[in-house]
């Protein structure tokens, strides 16, 4: 947004930016499960959730950067503001306790 980009522009940016992190993370993850010797169903399941999650994923973001282009983000904003405010009082009363 500092470099006049539109907001759209820079959602879409921001989600590039993440690809290579993710793709490594993925890659490394995969490489442990070979080393463990994840058998045959194993790597079945594993192909299974990696295709729906992919296809949530890609709605998802679709879905957002939507959003992003017709509707300002402000909404969002307050959204994960009222989130954090809501999980900090949840911690601090001791319902949830991020140490276990």
């Amino acid at each position: 947004m500092f470099l006049n980009l539109k907001r759209e522009d820079a959602a879409r940016y921001s989600f590039l930016l993440g690809l290579p992190a993710i793709l490594g993370a993925g890659v490394k993850e995969l490489l442990e499960l070979r080393k463990a010797g994840l058998d045959t169903q194993g790597w079945e399941v594993l192909g299974v959730g990696l295709a729906s999650a992919s296809l949530s994923a890609f709605v998802a973001i679709w879905t957002l950067m939507k959003v992003m282009e017709r509707f300002s983000s402000w909404p969002f904003v307050i959204y994960r503001f009222l989130m954090g405010c809501f999980l900090l009082l949840i911690v601090w009363l001791g319902v949830f306790d991020p140490n276990m």
